[in-house]
């Protein structure tokens, strides 16, 4: 795939080190497959393929810790979890008065306004993903609409015969298209964060990779510069495909934990876009409840392109596939990044550990 470079700016911003880091070998862990205790080293290795883990606390890391093959100098993918990073940039666009979370989303993307199942879906509809599209996201199935796009946008090769549509134009492709009511369920939908960089693009009247580079990505303190792939038409493919060091992707996550500022108090992103994540709201929750989610992750929520996962206690996350994630609770001031290389995209066994690593770690930096 193409891929587009975001610049770091001119001068970078060192991540603090604490004297006292943790001790994740005093850390308790048990072992998803037979409850038994196990080393965290194991857990890591073998249990969620980890290539990186870094814990940042009140402002400062204490874990940081590199496997499999990664050094502190790699670029690792980041797959979903590029969908909350992008999101950021919405949320200076709406507070700029550039964009409206309450404004059609075909007021940004206007050829979406030739088929009138869009007509009633707002711009906070796709930062929700509760259009409520017969789209599909189902790893096991050859033939779901996840499958269906990746072709369309270069992930793998089109079917014979066919030409790739690309990011754009696959969000007119009848699979995207609302069904029911929009707000009322949630649908993990990737095309639509696509959707997202491409309305900011137009609201602003410039590239939308531009505008991260400029308004995000140089004022975070970046030491590398990040890769974005594109589809063969120059979009960004926004919902999973950026690199980035595991220190810059630290970085850019910790502007949530940061009231929205850098780590040298700069404010980067409003703070009004990380209350509005937060906020507990019954209709998402009652959203997140009829997804296929529902079960899994009662009483979360998804807003804004964030895993709200307990809302009360202000705990939230990113997530991608194949083990990528950065782990918020806002009133410990922690956050936990990781990049993984799980050799299949999603199951049980990687988010049950995840849970307990998130779990565990968060009670250990109580009797720091």
């Amino acid at each position: 795939m193409p891929v587009a470079y975001l610049e770091p700016g001119k001068r970078s911003i060192p991540l603090e080190r604490d004297t006292r880091p943790l001790l994740l070998d005093k850390v308790e862990f048990r072992d998803p497959l037979n409850n038994r205790p196990i080393g965290i080293d194991q857990l890591l290795n073998r249990r969620l393929y980890n290539d990186a883990l870094l814990v940042l606390h009140r402002g400062k890391v204490i874990h940081e810790s590199y496997r499999n093959g990664m050094t502190a100098e790699d670029h690792h993918v980041q797959h979903s979890t590029t969908k909350s990073l992008v999101a950021m940039l919405v949320g200076i666009a709406i507070d700029e008065g550039k964009m409206s979370a309450q404004a059609p989303i075909t007021q940004y993307i206007p050829e979406l306004a030739d088929y009138p199942e869009w007509e009633t879906v707002q711009l906070q509809h796709v930062l929700d993903m509760s259009v409520d599209s017969p789209y599909t996201e189902h790893y096991d199935e050859p033939d779901c609409g996840y499958f269906h796009y990746a072709r369309a946008v270069g992930y793998y090769p089109e079917l014979e015969g066919r030409q790739p549509q690309g990011a754009r134009a696959w969000l007119t492709n009848k699979r995207m298209r609302p069904v029911g009511t929009p707000g009322q369920r949630f649908n993990y939908t990737s095309p639509l964060t696509n959707a997202l960089m491409i309305a900011v693009g137009e609201a602003y009247g410039e590239s939308a990779l531009s505008l991260l580079e400029s308004r995000i990505y140089q004022r975070i303190g970046a030491v590398s510069r990040g890769w974005f792939n594109t589809d063969h038409l120059g979009v960004p493919i926004a919902e999973g495909q950026l690199s980035l060091r595991m220190d810059d992707f630290a970085r850019w996550s910790a502007l949530m934990i940061n009231d929205g500022c850098n780590l040298e108090g700069e404010r980067v992103i409003p703070k009004s876009f990380i209350e509005d994540t937060l906020a507990v709201r019954a209709s998402s929750q009652a959203a997140f409840a009829r997804s296929d989610y529902g079960e899994v992750m009662p009483g979360a929520q998804y807003r804004n392109q964030f895993w709200v996962v307990n809302p009360q206690q202000k705990q939230y996350a990113m997530q991608g596939i194949h083990g990528q994630f950065a782990w918020f609770d806002h009133d410990r001031e922690l956050m936990i990044c990781g990049y993984g290389s799980y050799p299949v995209q999603v199951d049980a066994i990687m988010i049950g550990t995840l849970q307990q690593l998130w779990n565990r770690i968060s009670l250990a930096c109580d009797q720091r």
